[in-house]
Formats: structure tokens, C-alpha cells, sequence
């Protein structure tokens, strides 16, 4: 009788926390296996699946979460785009190819690239160790190893779970449990702190905004002097009468 008490007053305490809404990004390096972990989470068929260009976004429930996902791009001409998104995200996922040894370095760069940005430092982070279904792929410690990664998320104060994983091995209610117990810690941690959170979220999608309008009334200026200047009559007469040295060149030698 007490067991079922218990059970009922945990699932009335669960039903009466409000939806929450949260958004994550997804990165990594290019051919990591991004797209496949989330086309597995949303019960898709993870094989056979094109590389991301720029992102593509999806949203899920999770419980008492709705979900929003940034799956970025994660080509080096690509990554430049992943801070636009740092401010409200409440955690990343980070996608590590654990079959790809000689990649492991380059990793290691764009992981401190992330966690080092000021909009992500003192987030949760969830490290996804994936392709562990092939030959020669790294295991957890030795991933950890490469990384650096103890080291890494305790300078930058982030929270961090490591999940050994394999995306393609299944979808759907299928997919791989290390992956959905990934996803359940990342919001479980998010939900422990989540108006802390929320709070800063706020504030850098703010600043983040009033930074990109800046950028683009700065961009909208210097096209404006642009076209001043090349519609400038000055410059027009210049081009009409003033003939380049080599149609000077070309006329002499006609009259000679």
C-alpha cells in the first residue's frame, strides 16, 4: 500500500510540473553522425542519410520537455555558424566519431572551440562516442583520453556525461539506449537547474539579437556607400573619357 502511495504521489508531482521548453544544439565534426542519432531519436531510419549543410532543426516531446534540436552543419567552412545558436541553447550534444582516430586532435580543437565560448561555458554537456559498432573504434576511457576531456568540461565548469553509442544500429523504440539515456540525464540536469538557466537564456538571446541587428545595419551601410560610390557621376565621366593605357597603346599604333 505504501509502495503504491509513493507511486501515485511521484506521478501527481510529475503531471503537475508545467511543459517546459528547451533547446539543444548538436555538433561535431563532419561525418560524426549527427543526422543519424537524430533522425534515430525521432524514430526515422538513420541509415543512408545526406550531410547536413548549414542546419536543420527538429522538434520532439521528451516527457514533460518539448525539445527543440539544432542538428548544425559540421564542416570546418560550416562551424563558423555554430556560436549564432549558443545563446539559447540550454546544453549541446556533442558527436564524437570514435572510429576516426586520426580525426581525434581535430575533435579535441573544435570541443575546446565550443566550450570555451562564453554562451556556452557552465552548460551540460552530453558526449556522444559514436560508431562503436565498427572495427577499431575507441572505447569510453580512451575517448576521454584523447579529448582530454575531464580536464576540458572542469576548466569550462560544465557538467558532462560520455555515452558510448552506435546511431545506426537502430530507430524508433529501437534506438540505442545508451543514446535515450543520454538524452533523459541532459534534461534531467537541465530540469535541475532550469531557472538559473532560463535566466542567462534570456538575457543572450537579447544580447545575441541586438548583435545581429548591429551587424546588419553596419551591413546595410557599407552597401549603401558602395552603390554612392559606384553611381557617383565623377567616377562615371572618369570611366567614359579617360581611356585605359592599353586602348592608348592600341590607338598609336593604329596611326603609326
Amino acid at each position: 500500500m505504501f509502495s503504491l502511495m509513493a507511486n501515485c504521489c511521484s506521478w501527481l508531482k510529475q503531471w503537475q510540473e508545467p511543459v517546459r521548453k528547451v533547446t539543444l544544439v548538436m555538433v561535431g565534426l563532419d561525418n560524426a553522425g549527427k543526422t543519424a542519432t537524430v533522425k534515430g531519436i525521432q524514430g526515422e531510419s538513420p541509415e543512408d542519410v545526406a550531410p547536413t549543410v548549414g542546419f536543420s532543426k527538429i522538434d520532439l516531446k521528451q516527457g514533460r520537455f518539448e525539445v527543440t534540436i539544432f542538428d548544425l552543419g559540421g564542416g570546418k567552412r560550416i562551424r563558423g555558424i555554430w556560436k549564432n545558436y549558443y545563446a539559447e541553447s540550454y546544453g549541446v550534444i556533442f558527436v564524437v566519431d570514435s572510429s576516426d582516430v586520426e580525426r581525434m586532435e581535430e575533435t579535441k580543437e573544435t570541443m575546446i572551440e565550443v566550450l570555451r565560448h562564453p554562451r556556452i561555458s557552465g552548460k551540460p554537456v552530453l558526449v556522444l562516442a559514436n560508431k562503436q559498432d565498427r572495427e577499431g573504434a575507441l572505447a569510453e576511457a580512451d575517448v576521454i583520453e584523447c579529448l582530454s576531456l575531464e580536464k576540458l568540461v572542469n576548466e569550462h565548469k560544465c557538467l558532462c556525461q560520455i555515452e558510448p553509442c552506435s546511431a545506426v544500429m537502430g530507430c524508433g523504440k529501437k534506438i540505442d539506449k545508451s543514446i535515450k539515456k543520454g538524452l533523459y540525464w541532459l534534461l534531467h540536469i537541465i530540469a535541475k537547474d532550469f531557472d538559473a538557466l532560463n535566466e542567462r537564456i534570456q538575457k543572450d538571446t537579447i544580447e545575441q539579437k541586438a548583435y545581429e541587428e548591429q551587424e546588419k545595419q553596419e551591413r546595410a551601410e557599407r552597401v549603401r556607400k558602395i552603390r554612392e560610390e559606384s553611381s557617383s557621376p565623377c567616377d562615371f565621366f572618369a570611366v567614359v573619357f579617360n581611356p585605359s593605357p592599353t586602348s592608348e597603346r592600341s590607338e598609336g599604333e593604329g596611326r603609326s
